[in-house]
């Protein structure tokens, strides 16, 4: 088995350990002190030697334990501890491998000064008043004591280290003046430290005075950039101490894929996947959401969420679709801990689901930790709870978004474009909906958040971000129809025929619709029929076909008066006008002008399981219509005849008045076989 040696102390030593412990190697890590034993990973694998070691001390234990491989991810301001560990692996012939960590950039900014080392930050320090902030450790703290007035001017950042807190104090610094805490810190955490030592000196010198910020040039990984982004932000200068002359070696990443071909996984070692929900922004992570992050060996999201956690310099891989993510971890089984990233929480319209489903026959543990909720922070914000909010998502896909208002007094929707607020708007006020009021979000906890209300009249021509929600108050609303037959009077009747009410029932009893079909109603006349389906269809469609100009007239004005925007006008002559319309679950024929054959022969090509009603008030047309289904091989279809009569008021009396019998005739879904060879047949 692979032997390696590993000297640590760093956040890419603590990693790498992680990592090794996942392969088939005997691993040894050397630390300097207890702290940093602690934060080691507690494995039967692993051991530890804590202490600092000479270059003979190093070159011993080489030679005892036989390594094969030694590792120097020491800190790169310990230029005395890499230069040993290089010369006692020259020494004893063994192979030598330096962890490096790229430096970042510094800015210019005339409130920058840099020294080489830190004799010359007590040199620049004392031609300078006012509190410093040294971020540096304790290592060399007692250099610092000879700024003048020190034990004034000074405040620390130091690890919760008993040795680094003693020497602390022992200088003589007030316990006031010393925080403990482990690294590396966001930007949030760096400005909170800058304004309570500020306050603190405010307090005890009753005065305020621009800070100095020490910090050394310790890269991305040491939190470099987030001191350098706080102390901008808080208005406090900088003084930054430049890293020594570093050896050439390998990044984190790329000292992984070196292992990798040295060392195979180990056969015990399960590969956990993590489905992360990460709310809307980086501050709305939960703390398990955060350390399972920290933990992890790859992230995968899309880039808006891997931009979050950029600042942990992790591998990545940016992807948004999931079979593009499982064949990425299915191919990858270098990576055992991976956390996937999604925005919002993952049980709320989140692409979690479908990729645990396609992680389900692979060999590894998925688990999942829930987010915040985009609806959650936003009805927060404008003073509405979310229970009873009928919830909806126009991302990537359609809803009859009218219908949906006109029921629910209360509606949110997740956007997807940033047409659909002006659309939206435009299509509430033809749908007979002006009077609802709207909330937008967007850009929800970002800096350019945006919150505005008011009428569909004020958004009709106003976009916004594609990633937006959208609240809905409708105090009017009616509610879900439990039956159906609205009254005749309901609708505008013009002179175009309108199928009375009563039949009107039994044809919608007939066709069986549930709450996504896709209806055509062929012969729409007035529209009292697609109307009175489409109220019973909160996620389907009705396409509505006639070839009279009138009847498109009166059907846009009776589906606006019921807020119907789930019906689609179709001007045209059956069958041509339907040949290009997406396939249809059922279908209801009030009037085929003599296209009969042709009507069913295109239906039917369309899904062979559709579900067709039609109606006849003369014999012809239903001898005419039994002549087709001979002539198709259609199943036998249900046939009944219905009359109704209405009482009219006579004098003091009133009699019944018999209307036309309507004979309602069903061909229902039938069994593929039954339609085996149809198109040949025709």
């Amino acid at each position: 088995m692979y032997k390696i040696l590993l000297f640590g102390g760093t956040s890419e030593g603590r990693r790498l350990t992680e990592y090794l412990l996942t392969r088939q190697v005997s691993l040894h890590v050397s630390v300097a002190g207890a702290y940093g034993r602690d934060l080691l990973p507690k494995d039967p694998g692993l051991t530890v030697h804590t202490g600092r070691l000479s270059r003979e001390e190093m070159a011993d234990l080489i030679r005892l334990e036989a390594f094969d491989l030694v590792i120097d991810a020491t800190h790169p301001y310990a230029a005395e501890a890499s230069d040993n560990t290089c010369a006692a692996c020259r020494e004893t012939g063994t192979k030598y491998l330096r962890l490096t960590r790229p430096a970042a950039a510094s800015p210019e900014n005339e409130d920058l000064l840099t020294a080489a080392d830190p004799a010359e930050a007590v040199r620049l320090l004392s031609e300078t008043e006012g509190p410093v902030f040294l971020t540096t450790g304790s290592k060399n703290l007692k250099e610092y004591m000879a700024i003048p007035a020190s034990s004034e001017r000074l405040f620390i950042r130091i690890l919760p280290d008993r040795g680094g807190l003693e020497a602390a104090l022992e200088t003589g610094l007030a316990p006031s003046h010393i925080m403990c805490m482990q690294g590396p810190f966001d930007n949030d955490m760096n400005r909170a430290a800058i304004r309570h030592f500020k306050r603190q000196w405010e307090k005890e010198q009753g005065h305020a005075s621009p800070m100095w910020m020490v910090t050394k040039q310790s890269g991305s990984a040491g939190g470099f950039e987030a001191k350098l982004e706080a102390a901008l932000a808080e208005d406090c200068r900088l003084l930054v101490i430049g890293r020594p002359a570093e050896k050439e070696g390998l990044t984190l990443e790329e000292t992984m894929a070196h292992l990798a071909a040295l060392c195979p996984v180990r056969e015990d070692m399960p590969r956990q996947v993590c489905l992360i929900g990460c709310g809307m922004s980086k501050d709305q992570l939960t703390l398990e959401a955060d350390r399972i992050i920290r933990d992890a060996d790859l992230l995968i999201g899309a880039s808006r969420m891997l931009e979050m956690v950029k600042d942990l310099e992790k591998p990545v891989f940016c992807a948004y679709d999931s079979v593009k993510i499982r064949d990425y971890i299915r191919d990858h089984t270098v990576y055992r801990r991976i956390a996937v990233l999604f925005s919002g929480d993952i049980g709320f319209y989140s692409g979690a689901a479908r990729l645990r489903a396609l992680l389900k026959d692979e060999p590894v543990t998925v688990t999942a930790v829930s987010g915040i909720a985009s609806p959650v922070h936003f009805l927060g914000q404008i003073g509405r709870s979310w229970e009873n909010v009928y919830l909806v998502s126009l991302h990537g896909q359609r809803a009859n978004i009218a219908a949906i208002v006109a029921r629910h007094p209360r509606v949110l929707a997740l956007l997807g474009r940033p047409e659909d607020v002006p659309e939206i708007s435009r299509k509430l006020q033809d749908c007979a909906l002006g009077h609802v009021r709207m909330w937008i979000g967007s850009c929800l906890k970002m800096a350019d958040e945006q919150i505005v209300s008011g009428r569909p009249e004020d958004f009709k021509d106003t976009a916004f971000p594609a990633l937006s929600v959208l609240y809905i108050e409708n105090p009017q609303a009616e509610g879900r129809p439990v039956t159906f037959g609205l009254p005749d009077e309901a609708f505008i009747r013009g002179q175009v025929p309108m199928t009375k009410s009563e039949v009107r029932s039994l044809i919608l009893s007939r066709l069986a619709l549930p709450e996504d079909a896709v209806l055509y109603d062929i012969g729409t006349g007035t529209g009292s029929v697609a109307v009175e389906a489409a109220r019973l269809l909160p996620k389907g469609r009705v396409y509505a076909v006639d070839c009279v100009p009138e009847s498109m007239d009166l059907l846009a004005a009776n589906a606006a008066r019921h807020h119907c925007d789930q019906i689609i006008p179709v001007f045209g002559t059956a069958p041509q006008a339907l040949r290009d319309l997406e396939a249809p679950t059922h279908a209801f024929i009030g009037g085929s002008r003599g296209h009969l054959d042709e009507i069913l022969t295109m239906l039917i090509d369309k899904n062979s399981h559709v579900r067709i009603v039609m109606t006849a008030v003369t014999l012809e047309t239903v001898s005419a219509l039994l002549a087709a289904v001979r002539k198709l091989r259609l199943p036998d279809p249900e046939i009944i005849q219905v009359q109704v009569s209405r009482a009219r008021k006579a004098g003091p009396s009133h009699l019944m008045t018999a209307a036309n019998p309507v004979y309602i005739i069903t061909l229902p879904a039938a069994d593929q076989s039954a339609f085996e060879g149809f198109s040949e047949r025709t």
